[in-house]
């Protein structure tokens, strides 16, 4: 028996000394807190081998006692390893109470089913299943901190739920034959191990009824206290709360369609100065991880990946925003601003914005929405929920190892009716990782044909989109009356260096952009024109978009603040006042001009 006491003296110490070290800004009232509540829970994790007088080196005990620990390590560390220098604030006591009642319960079980012979090969497979997938969690933890030298946050788990799987599947195969391969094979022996481990034969003899009580209370409590689905501790474990945070975002985003007919009935659209609508067709291409610090049009790249932008950006028909940065370094924040009146600067909810879409149907268009993007990953993101509200929209097939290039949008516009006036949004796949699937290998002039090379193979992915650019412009112009046309990337990227969920730095957000105009739309529309044209050396983040919409249209609303617009004379902002990663930088800060 001196043997468990001392064990739970050794976990009740070490629990509470590590949460006192490991967090910060606790109060007097807090510490006592827990050096109260630790004490029940490191008996608990030893209760029944001390009441079974099982061998605390048993595997099976092992096993739980390692996947508690490691839970009460894992993301109280890496947040403190990522934080502790910047934030005076912060405690997870729960990861610990989490990790000692796991012991505790997870090996109880075990004792139970062997105690019982309830199905025991079953049983504990399936036990065995479920503590690997609690391992999971805890090395895909330290994995991304290895990685990116972070903990992971809200825009990992974001990232990770808009990751379609045609997109998995490439990031899989872009890495080292010996990762494909030592991955799975890994995984496999570890869950082979715990499972061997969990089904080693307990020393079971006949206990007092007592005995057997204390232990199905303490289970039953235990249960209760952990997998609870409203106040569980489980639940309200650091990771297991930032990822349900990301969850009742996305919740609170897909409310965006029930907001809708309340957002069209108080929305008002008119024509400025009584002008009718643009007779014609309207188009919004939203490019893909381009960084403009690649293309010869922006800046003096050694290379001409550029050509037919390049060509044309002195014509009077081009106008070129070589000072536009993207508000985040990842698609769906951008493009939940961009779309939409919300913005870094006026702090309005995105499920209770109008949306370009809105404002068209407004105006008179027919809109449409074709990407190549597939579905993000999951319905309820904000890109697919603005899409849906399109009259018509249309997402090209992405089937595994069959690469739809961004040239196959061309065919969705042959469903446009020329005699209507038409709003379109086309969603390239453009420059997004891996690189090299981006365009046909026939059509690389930087690299090799088929060889694996991330910078060369970024060049031409960018040569490829300055041509599918150009085969929009000219089948719009020539079969739907085109009378302007506008690009943007949602963010950059640095090709020769892994993506992070995190902040990348000022390259990961200078982004092109540039404005076509027909010469019709030049002479009807001259004072948004000449403004723009007068505009196109002032800086500019893209969550702004919407109000440039709302200018090229010709358009004012209650839901439009000519303010915001890089269009409209009364444009306010500055590069002292411009922000990028959602408000946390400033563009000011970017050495690079």
């Amino acid at each position: 028996m001196i043997d468990y006491i001392f064990f739970v003296l050794l976990l009740y110490g070490f629990s509470y000394l590590y949460y006192i070290n490991i967090s910060h800004g606790l109060g007097r009232k807090a510490e006592l807190l827990q050096l109260r509540r630790f004490l029940p829970c490191a008996i608990l994790a030893v209760l029944t081998p001390a009441l079974t007088n099982q061998s605390l080196t048993s595997p099976a005990f092992l096993v739980s006692l390692l996947i508690g620990v490691l839970w009460i390590l894992t993301y109280p560390s890496l947040y403190y390893f990522t934080f502790h220098k910047n934030s005076s604030d912060f405690g997870f006591h729960l990861d610990v109470v989490f990790g000692l009642y796991f012991i505790g319960w997870s090996f109880s079980i075990k004792f139970l089913i062997n105690y019982f012979n309830l199905f025991p090969t079953v049983s504990l497979t399936m036990l065995s299943l479920f503590e690997f997938a609690i391992i999971a969690i805890l090395l895909l933890q330290w994995l991304y901190y290895t990685v990116y030298k972070a903990c992971i946050n809200d825009n990992a788990i974001m990232l990770l739920r808009g990751t379609d799987f045609n997109e998995a599947i490439e990031f899989y195969r872009s890495l080292p034959l010996y990762i494909q391969i030592s991955s799975p094979c890994a995984a496999f022996f570890l869950c082979s191990a715990i499972i061997v481990n969990n089904h080693s034969r307990l020393t079971i003899s006949v206990l007092p009824v007592s005995t057997l009580y204390i232990i199905a209370v303490a289970v039953i409590f235990m249960t209760f206290y952990l997998w609870n689905s409203k106040k569980g501790v489980f639940i309200r474990t650091g990771i297991i709360e930032l990822f349900l945070d990301v969850q009742n975002y996305l919740k609170e985003t897909a409310s965006y369609h029930v907001h809708l007919q309340k957002r069209l009935a108080c929305l008002k659209v008119e024509q400025q100065n009584g002008y009718a609508p643009i007779q014609g067709t309207v188009i919004l291409v939203i490019g893909e991880s381009e960084s403009r610090d690649y293309m010869s049009a922006f800046c003096d790249y050694e290379y001409n990946t550029t050509p037919w932008l390049k060509q044309n950006k002195e014509t009077r028909n081009f106008i070129l925003f070589p000072k536009a940065y993207a508000c985040a370094d990842q698609t769906v924040p951008v493009l939940e601003m961009a779309l939409t009146e919300a913005n870094q600067y006026n702090y309005k909810k995105f499920f209770e914005s109008c949306s370009i879409i809105d404002i068209a149907k407004k105006a008179g268009y027919k809109t449409y929405w074709f990407s190549n993007q597939g579905h993000i990953g999951s319905a309820e993101t904000a890109i697919t929920l603005i899409a849906n509200t399109a009259d018509k929209a249309l997402w090209t097939k992405q089937n595994l190892n069959n690469f739809q290039y961004d040239e196959t949008l061309l065919k969705y516009l042959q469903e446009v009716d020329p005699s209507q006036n038409n709003f379109i949004v086309l969603h390239l796949i453009g420059n997004h990782f891996n690189f090299i699937n981006r365009y046909p290998q026939e059509f690389a002039a930087f690299s090799e044909p088929g060889k694996y090379d991330l910078v060369p193979n970024y060049i031409d992915s960018i040569a490829y989109t300055d041509h599918v650019l150009q085969q929009i412009t000219e089948y719009a112009q020539k079969n739907l009356k085109l009378q302007s046309l506008l690009y943007f990337s949602d963010h950059g990227t640095l090709p020769d260096k892994r993506r992070s969920p995190n902040f990348g730095g000022f390259a990961t957000v200078r982004i092109p952009m540039f404005a076509w105009f027909s010469d019709e739309y030049i002479e009807k529309n001259t004072s948004a024109y000449q403004t723009l044209a007068n505009h196109q050396n002032y800086y500019f983040t893209n969550d702004l978009t919407y109000d440039l919409m709302c200018s090229i249209f010709n358009i004012k609303s209650n839901h439009f603040d000519e303010t915001n617009s890089l269009a409209s004379p009364k444009y306010k902002f500055t590069r002292e006042m411009l922000t990028t990663d959602l408000g946390k930088m400033y563009i000011k800060d970017d050495t690079t001009k």
